[in-house]
């Protein structure tokens, strides 16, 4: 399928073209956790003024102290407050399928989740699954063997040695590493399923274009799967910003900007690592550092060790509403991860904010930055550092590319194409080897 911008074009679902949608989000929407869940919660925010959503939540959090977004033509069942034992990702699994009558009522079911794709893979509706993780097709979730290079795919005895291996290659401490490791290989059985019920499912959605050929070669079908991105929140939009005046070259003082956790994927050793580099280059730069996890302590050493603790604000961690000030106070935001990422909110806040961005050649960054910012080698200070230089010295380039490039992740281009998708999905018409659906299912949605 086509992943250029295209608008609603369903006369699907009612006379308005509304269909009767079942959302699975990622987590309790609501929640302040990953991009994919506050991606869950925008989205069922916009797509309930287009469709009828009944919002599924599965969760371990508590959904009576969460914000649940939207009310209108939105209706919610909870199973909420759910034990993590004897392993989370199984019991939120089992809690929806005592949803399964339900979810047979509606035109379609779409899980922003590929945590449930075992439930919908049962379904007789029409079925989209979101692949905005690696998680049903590797256990730690990064398709990194042994956390250094890129998985060619699962095999039990192959995962169990990989989980040990990253575990003592990562050193992020004996609880977090034991948690992880729990956690990990209590999804082998899943993973495995996954793969063999990918041809159940009627049609995919990526976030990025890297996704589609991870999937592909672990045997998931392409030709279902739509790339659609992740949409930027209206919160960081600074529409002033973004189509005001040619911002001003920094010359030699550079401010810099890091959000995301503190583990061993986001590189955030090696963005300190650069800022020796930056001075030796002649550019006074600071780094803004919002965000906490497991590596904190051995970060802060590390600035200490290499002489760039006085260049470094800690701020531990800065909640979403005050996200935006962060990025409107930076002069670039950095990007350092080391591994393909499913997509990278944070590059969408810093563009919607009017910053351009520093990235690692991983992922699809290129896909989501474009000329909006500079990219530089994975893995590499020295690479980092001189794609900091190359910003400064063409900045107003860079950052007057920011406006067009954001086009591409508007609210309403992209929930044009989502109403696209569920229209084409609920009438069958996703790729060219969907499964069989009887007449009756198929005058059911059209």
């Amino acid at each position: 399928m086509s992943d250029e911008p295209t608008g609603p074009t369903s006369d699907a679902g009612s006379a308005d073209g509304r269909l009767d949608v079942g959302f699975v989000p990622a987590e309790c929407p609501g929640a302040e956790a990953t991009g994919a869940v506050q991606t869950s919660t925008l989205l069922v925010e916009h797509l309930s003024r287009h469709h009828d959503l009944t919002v599924y939540v599965a969760s371990q959090l508590d959904a009576s102290e969460r914000d649940l977004p939207a009310e209108d033509r939105v209706d919610y069942v909870l199973h909420d407050d759910l034990p993590k034992l004897p392993h989370p990702i199984s019991v939120i699994v089992d809690a929806l399928r005592e949803e399964t009558d339900a979810l047979e009522t509606h035109d379609l079911v779409h899980a922003y989740s590929p945590a449930f794709l075992p439930v919908l893979a049962d379904l007789e509706s029409p079925t989209l699954v979101t692949l905005n993780s690696y998680v049903p097709v590797c256990p730690k979730g990064d398709m990194m063997y042994g956390g250094t290079e890129k998985c060619s795919g699962p095999g039990y005895g192959k995962c169990v040695g990989c989980v040990g291996r990253t575990a003592l290659d990562r050193q992020q401490g004996i609880e977090n590493e034991l948690r992880a490791a729990y956690t990990a290989l209590g999804r082998l059985g899943f993973v495995h399923e996954n793969i063999e019920r990918s041809d159940d499912i009627d049609a995919y959605h990526a976030l990025s274009p890297h996704l589609v050929e991870d999937y592909g070669d672990l045997g998931f079908p392409t030709d279902r799967i739509e790339v659609i991105p992740h949409f930027y929140d209206d919160a960081f939009h600074r529409p002033e910003a973004v189509a005001g005046p040619p911002a001003e070259q920094p010359g030699d003082d550079l401010s810099l900007l890091y959000v995301g956790g503190l583990q061993d994927i986001k590189g955030v050793d090696v963005l300190l690592r650069a800022l020796p580099y930056l001075a030796e280059r002649g550019v006074d730069v600071s780094l803004r550092i919002a965000g906490t996890g497991p590596l904190e302590s051995k970060l802060r050493g590390l600035a200490a060790d290499i002489g760039v603790a006085d260049r470094v604000t800690w701020l531990g961690y800065v909640d979403h509403a005050d996200l935006p000030a962060e990025y409107d106070r930076a002069d670039a935001f950095v990007y350092p991860g080391r591994i393909d990422e499913p997509f990278g909110r944070v590059l969408l806040e810093a563009l919607a904010s009017g910053t351009p961005v520093v990235a690692s050649d991983v992922g699809s960054t290129d896909y989501i930055v474009g000329d909006a910012g500079v990219r530089f080698t994975s893995e590499s200070p020295e690479s980092l550092a001189d794609a900091c230089v190359d910003l400064v010295n063409e900045y107003e380039s860079y950052v007057g590319a920011v406006p067009t490039q954001l086009e591409r992740f508007a609210p309403e281009t992209v929930v044009g194409r989502f109403c696209d998708l569920y229209a084409a999905v609920a009438r069958g018409d996703v790729g060219t080897e969907g499964r069989d659906k009887s007449a009756e299912q198929a005058r059911k949605t059209v």
